[in-house]
């Protein structure tokens, strides 16, 4: 399908959002973490495009990647100069389309974009829990959306989709609640975390940890680590580009000229700016804490734990599966995703794989979101069949 034909900024928009809350959990009754942790209440922060059906079975989740949010599609005021970030595949005729699908885009438990994560109140203080916010697990985060559902009065899910973190959480929806999900659709992401992603997560953290200002996570009363909360996005997003798009992009080319050098840092590279950029920015919109909190989570991935393994976790999926990887990603190369395919057929699971090519890298599924759509429109064709032959 031809990219305007999925639609443009304005053709096809869901419009104007807002955001949603939902709250469960007491003292007498916590929500119980993987871990062994306990939240007294929890918070989840939502949107939602597109209407319910009366039979509850015309919902797609979308979960977003790591410094992500609910804000998926539309804006929240006219003026605006940011749409959600998958505005162009979401919308009126758009791939993921809201005359047909009800579509809800939780922000995830652990983060700093409405849900409950470091930066919230503990409601036995009153106070940021800060350095005593539990571990939490990306099976955590799935869980944690359950009882959304159930409060939006949601039966079935044809389809939970994400990328990066959030095709983690499609992976995890499969196995933990295989009789409620249709289908996923998750990209750039894997069953379980590999041992480079860890490594560059421990970096970023350690980076955080090494700002004074850390305090060892109760900072919330003083500026907090923001130059470790830079640095580390700036470790992250080289994840998120590839060589290529680095050289098309940047190259070598400075901003000052390369003469007369002197001992201190005497030229500034295009690329070094960029990446100062990239830090700056999310220092101002999110959370040292949740930062910590979140990445640890994507490290503690494994959907085989405590389930026999990823054979074992894979036998238990009852959904379709359609695992796209992105050609020039470095974080999760396409050849690791299409493994995973193979694996889960050897399973026995119904998976197939399609590559998405792009000189993107990691970034490609924002960059370059209208590509998703002609797979999309196929997955959701296939599991639309059964639905309207059981009407």
């Amino acid at each position: 399908m031809a990219e305007e034909m999925l639609g443009g900024d304005a053709a096809g928009s869901v419009g104007i959002v807002q955001r949603e809350y939902y709250t469960f959990g007491s003292a007498n009754e916590p929500f119980v973490l993987e871990g062994g942790g306990t939240l007294e209440e929890v918070v989840t922060c939502y949107e939602v495009y597109g209407t319910l059906n009366s039979s509850g079975d015309n919902a797609i989740l979308i979960a977003h990647g790591l410094t992500g949010s609910s804000h998926a599609a539309g804006r929240f005021k006219p003026d605006s100069p940011y749409a959600g970030y998958w505005d162009r595949i979401i919308g009126k005729g758009r791939p993921l389309d809201t005359d047909r699908w009800c579509i809800i885009a939780p922000n995830a438990l652990g983060g700093c974009r409405g849900s409950t994560g470091p930066a919230s109140p503990d409601p036995r203080t009153g106070k940021p829990y800060g350095s005593r916010f539990p571990t939490i697990t990306i099976r955590d985060m799935v869980r944690a959306q359950r009882p959304l559902l159930d409060h939006l009065g949601v039966r079935r899910l044809r389809l939970v989709i994400g990328a990066s973190m959030g095709g983690m959480q499609a992976f995890e929806w499969a196995v933990t609640y295989p009789d409620i999900v249709d289908a996923i659709c998750p990209i750039g992401s894997s069953p379980i975390q590999s041992a480079q992603a860890l490594a560059f997560n421990h970096c970023m953290r350690r980076a955080i940890m090494a700002d004074p200002e850390w305090r060892n996570g109760d900072y919330y009363d003083g500026p907090g680590p923001r130059a470790g909360l830079a640095v580390a996005r700036m470790i992250g997003h080289i994840t998120y580009l590839c060589d290529d798009v680095m050289e098309r992009k940047f190259g070598l080319r400075t901003s000052t000229p390369i003469s007369e050098p002197e001992p201190s840092d005497w030229t500034r590279f295009a690329m070094e700016e960029y990446l100062d950029e990239e830090g700056r920015l999310l220092v101002h919109r999110f959370d040292a804490n949740a930062y910590m909190a979140v990445s640890r989570a994507i490290d503690l991935h494994d959907i085989g734990r405590e389930r026999g393994g990823l054979a074992a976790a894979y036998r238990r999926i009852r959904a379709r599966c359609l695992l796209i990887g992105i050609s020039s990603d470095i974080l999760f190369p396409p050849e690791s995703v299409r493994g995973v395919g193979e694996a889960m057929q050897a399973a026995g699971a119904d998976a197939t794989y399609w590559e998405m090519e792009s000189n993107y890298g990691h970034d490609a599924f924002l960059e370059e979101q209208t590509k998703l759509g002609p797979p999309l429109l196929q997955l959701l064709s296939e599991i639309e069949t059964p639905l309207a032959a059981a009407r």
